[in-house]
């Protein structure tokens, strides 16, 4: 199966956008794939969680690791798998070609529109903003990515509230149970009933197996992460089938709705399902899972059953397929398999990922030019930017997910005017123009598709700041500081195979604080910065090894509120700016470029728009 094309990655956006803080609500339909198994997918899912956590332990080990707590190495390879509202290990497997998924790729929108059981009527089914997952084959059992994101993010939720009740001295069953609980409510309210219409009990269970993959890793006994002379260690690798059960299969365990919910998904199920409930795949399909042996910890269905049981959760069997269909679950016999997925045998040994790079890599760029301006004998252009990056595990080929967590970024763009002084008496320098932007810390995640080259990255920055001088349009010095701000960008790589690269980036920077002071009127502005908006697109053409052109066009526009003329009269003064630039690599560390660019200030109150043109050329040389 092919992967999904980047475009389509739009649709994150909108999820990421909604879901900074808590998992998004999603639904997943396991009767789909009754009779159409996937290819079993443990070996790449085992491979995948073991790399990210021995990437969390090499990343530490090459730090201070002796001062690192075990919890404090837990938390680091939680963040392995989400970080910034988004789910990285879901959106990997919705996306990797390692996996198979039931439906493909090409005939998700399909199923979307015709075959899931929550397809319904409605104009806009806002529950179901984030769609209905597919499904995949893990160790003999469906479900789908959105378990992914219960078992390693409220696992978490689950495991942090665990520690926190047994450290205020609460018993470890009233612990747990309270944990559960947690889950309980977000079935409830954001996760199910409030927001789709679906109480899932299998995301009860996936989020009590996570809590115990987070449990397993320092517990007393036989922890998974151990502290040796020469650093951490992962004692023995993570294996699905010790969490994994037919109760992630929500065509087996199946979730509860609500009135409305339940009459569309009781509908369909009629229509789709009840004439194949005799037949040979589905009859297989829950013998199967009736023979699937118990796990070892029990406590989350027993005490969800006690919940039911008081009425405290909807009778999960109202809402069966056999509830829909008017007949009595059949009684598949029960009984003992040697094995989850069959004969584990022996483990396969994960290699740690390898840094090439510093775990702390700077970035410098230095840019300089010059052209001869209207007010002025001659123009220095000034360029300066640095970046500095944490590294992470490296891309492969065949994983659509890496994270650079961590960037600190600014830059400074300016000309230095240069005039003749009085009487002749030389050059006098000014400066008329800078700009200086600093992003203090930006949280990113991308998604990288190695058969076409296709990435999206999304971010999270937090108090990016903006300093301005503008003589030219009367401003001595504008400061804009923001709370925080998203960014986006999404196009395809240079490589290879891609000789060609198009690219486009939008960032939005949210509300703070914004000042402006004019030569002719002091403290002629002081207010609220309401929001920044910027973007940006481009192509490039790779001609050789190092030789490139590129064009990138850009604008951003940024609006305040507040008070000008000593905060007398009110007044929303916005800043405006757009540019075009050709670029020339010559070399990896050369770069030759022209910029036109307008800058514009509108002042509504003292009822003017000041705008000012300029043409920079110069070169770039990067460290």
């Amino acid at each position: 199966m092919g992967s999904a094309h980047p475009w389509t990655w739009l649709g994150v956006l909108a999820a990421w956008a909604g879901a900074i803080g808590t998992a998004h609500a999603t639904e997943t339909d396991q009767y789909f794939a009754i009779g159409k198994s996937p290819r079993d997918s443990l070996a790449v899912l085992d491979e995948k969680v073991n790399r990210e956590i021995l990437g969390a332990l090499e990343l530490v080990n090459r730090g201070a690791w002796d001062s690192t707590s075990c919890e404090d190495l837990a938390y680091r390879v939680h963040q392995r798998f989400r970080i910034s509202g988004l789910h990285k290990i879901e959106l990997w497997a919705e996306h990797t070609p390692r996996i198979e998924r039931v439906p493909a790729d090409d005939a998700y929108a399909r199923f979307q529109k015709e075959d899931s059981v929550y397809r319904n009527d409605r104009l806009w089914d806002w529950g179901l903003t984030f769609g209905v997952k597919a499904t995949f084959n893990v160790a003999g059992v469906h479900m789908g990515a959105d378990k992914l994101s219960h078992f390693f993010q409220t696992g978490w939720k689950y495991h942090e509230l665990f520690l926190e009740d047994r450290q205020a001295g609460v018993p470890e069953r009233e612990a747990l149970e309270r944990a559960i609980q947690y889950g309980v409510e977000t079935e409830r309210s954001s996760l199910g009933l409030a927001t789709t219409g679906v109480f899932s009990f299998g995301d009860l269970e996936a989020n009590y197996q996570g809590f115990l993959f987070y449990r397993s890793l320092c517990q007393t006994e036989n922890p998974r992460l151990l502290k040796t002379s020469e650093g951490w260690r992962l004692t023995r690798p993570f294996d699905w089938r010790e969490y994994i059960s037919p109760r992630f299969d929500e065509s087996y365990y199946n979730s509860a709705f609500t009135p409305k919910r339940w009459s569309e998904v009781r509908t369909n199920l009629r229509r789709d399902y009840c004439p194949k409930l005799d037949s040979e795949a589905f009859r297989e399909h829950y013998w199967r899972y009736s023979r699937f042996p118990r796990g070892a910890d029990e406590l989350n269905a027993r005490y969800v059953q006690e919940l039911i049981a008081r009425g405290e959760l909807p009778r999960q069997e109202d809402y069966s397929l056999w509830a829909a269909c008017g007949r009595s679950r059949p009684d598949f016999g029960s009984g003992e398999v040697a094995a989850v997925g069959g004969s584990p045998g022996p483990m396969p040994r994960y290699e740690t990922p390898r840094f090439d790079d510093a775990i702390l890599r700077p970035v410098f760029e230095l840019a300089g030019g010059g052209f001869q301006g209207a007010r002025a004998d001659w123009n220095a252009l000034l360029r300066m930017r640095f970046q500095l990056r944490e590294t992470v595990v490296p891309e492969d080929a065949w994983d659509s997910v890496r994270t650079p967590e961590y960037l600190l970024w600014a830059s400074l763009d300016g000309t230095l005017a240069m005039t003749p002084g009085p009487l002749g008496g030389g050059l006098r320098a000014e400066l008329s123009h800078a700009d200086l932007r600093l992003t203090p810390v930006e949280q990113r995640f991308e998604l990288n598709d190695a058969a076409d080259g296709g990435m999206l990255a999304v971010g999270v920055v937090l108090a990016p700041a903006r300093l301005t001088r503008f003589l030219a349009l009367d401003r001595k010095l504008g400061v804009t500081l923001s709370a925080a701000g998203v960014r986006a960008r999404l196009g395809t790589s240079l490589g290879e195979r891609q000789r060609t690269r198009v690219f486009a980036s939008l960032a939005l920077e949210a509300l703070g604080y914004k000042a402006a002071l004019h030569l002719s009127e002091l403290d002629a502005f002081h207010g609220v910065h309401v929001a920044t908006l910027a973007a940006e697109a481009g192509a490039e053409l790779l001609l050789g090894e190092r030789f490139r052109l590129g064009l990138v066009l850009g604008g951003r526009a940024e609006l305040g509120l507040g008070w000008s003329h000593g905060g007398r009269r009110f007044s929303a003064p916005s800043d405006l700016g757009a540019y075009a630039e050709g670029q020339v690599d010559m070399t990896r560390h050369l770069r030759l470029f022209v910029r036109g660019q307008l800058d514009a200030l509108h002042e509504p109150e003292p009822g003017r728009l000041l705008s000012t043109p300029a043409l920079l050329a110069g070169a770039a040389f990067r460290f």
